[in-house]
């Protein structure tokens, strides 16, 4: 944690770590913070975990959509953890689009690639995405 950023300004998550919004989720990833916890931080433990494996899952699908692409041409979460909606409450679901390719270009290459315990809707003008 840098010495220079005010202490306010990071997100106290329930195990008790410390980060600022910028930081990514997963190492190397794409995803940060801020994507996840828009609206609130997590409120246990659990869902701040949920949040770092839907991330990961994220980030893999995200392998599979933007190979050869720049970093900045990905998958950008619209709506991920809100604990007062009941899709959303737990961090194991997001609403995402790509920042260049449309959304059922998105879900025709991802669609083989989701896991049986996993699903991917198409809802309008974004993906759905839910683990378990």
């Amino acid at each position: 944690m840098s010495k220079h950023i005010a202490q306010h300004h990071f997100y106290q998550l329930p195990s008790g770590n410390f980060v600022h919004p910028c930081r990514l989720i997963q190492k190397d990833g794409t995803l940060m913070w801020k994507h996840a916890c828009a609206v609130s931080v997590p409120l246990e433990e659990a869902h701040e975990q949920h949040i770092i494996k839907t991330a990961q899952r994220l980030e893999e699908l995200n392998s599979w959509v933007s190979q050869g692409l720049d970093p900045w041409q990905c998958l950008l979460p619209v709506t991920w953890y809100i604990p007062t909606e009941p899709e959303l409450y737990e961090g194991i679901s997001v609403y995402f689009k790509h920042t260049d390719y449309s959304s059922r270009d998105v879900y025709d290459k991802l669609i083989n690639h989701i896991q049986s315990h996993e699903s991917l809707e198409l809802r309008q003008d974004y993906l759905f995405f839910k683990r378990c």
